[in-house]
């Protein structure tokens, strides 16, 4: 009873929309037909069959419409070339909402598309505003739509040539030190990923900065360095790295962030 109940009032909003667009586009010459405009066409295009002297009007009905009578009752439908032809109907107004409505449970809630190749291959007057203001008010659908999660869309770092931009990361080894060396700096270059290892004895600012100037007199320092939010690099190694390249710009970033440390990340894993 619930369900129609909602059908009901589903199918009131749908005319009631159709109404109103009806009003603001002054649909007289579009494909929509009202039931007793349908009856009138019937009965015209029967009579221009049967006409001897066809006049202009009636050869222009005759190439639009036909009508196919079953069980009695007159439909009218566009003209088929032959037997084999797959018969096409117009709707009627009244008609329309329990159409749109069947097809839409026979394609298990299907999309506006697949909706179009339905209907269109059975009735000829059927547009795809009428299929949109179904869609629209179709509560499983609608329903359907906001359960769906977009993901977040990360804009990737693109890098243009070697040494451009680059990651560093320090993977602890205190737990299995060589010596008196208790870290691993991983240097990685964005475009190539290509990376250079430094052992570190302590992950002081002043350590840390030294060995990074080490790789930046070897390779070039990079017009941007990536770090991971600072909890390895303090303000103070940032600073020690400007005193001597000015240009030098910091990007904090979070592990495992596509922003940032992803690749650096998954070569620590590798190491």
């Amino acid at each position: 009873m619930a369900t129609e109940s909602r059908i009901a009032l589903m199918k009131e909003r749908f005319y009631s929309t159709l109404a109103s667009l009806r009003t603001l586009t002054n649909a007289k010459n579009t494909a929509y037909i009202e039931d007793e405009r349908y009856k009138e066409l019937i009965e015209e295009v029967s009579t221009a069959k049967i006409t001897a002297r066809k006049t202009s009007r009636d050869y222009w009905l005759l190439r639009r419409y036909d009508v196919l009578t079953i069980d009695q009752k007159s439909k009218l439908i566009f003209p088929v070339k032959d037997t084999t032809s797959t018969i096409i109907y117009y709707a009627c107004d009244s008609e329309l909402f329990d159409i749109l409505h069947e097809a839409h449970i026979q394609i298990g809630h299907g999309g506006r598309d697949r909706m179009m190749k339905e209907v269109g291959s059975h009735y000829k007057n059927i547009t795809r505003k009428d299929i949109e203001t179904y869609l629209e008010l179709c509560e499983p659908c609608q329903q359907k739509q906001k359960n769906i999660k977009k993901g977040i869309v990360v804009k990737p770092i693109i890098s243009s040539e070697f040494n451009s931009r680059c990651q560093v990361d320090l993977i602890d080894f205190q737990s299995q030190p060589d010596g008196d060396n208790k870290f691993i700096m991983v240097y990685q270059d964005h475009l190539t990923k290509f990376v250079v290892l430094k052992p570190l004895k302590t992950k002081r600012a002043e350590e840390v900065a030294h060995t990074l100037l080490d790789i930046f007199t070897l390779l070039g320092a990079p017009a941007i360095l990536q770090s991971d939010n600072g909890r390895e690099f303090s303000n103070r190694i940032i600073e020690n790295l400007k005193t001597y390249w000015s240009t030098l710009k910091i990007i904090h970033g979070k592990p495992r962030h596509s922003r940032s440390q992803g690749s650096v990340e998954r070569a620590n894993q590798d190491i």
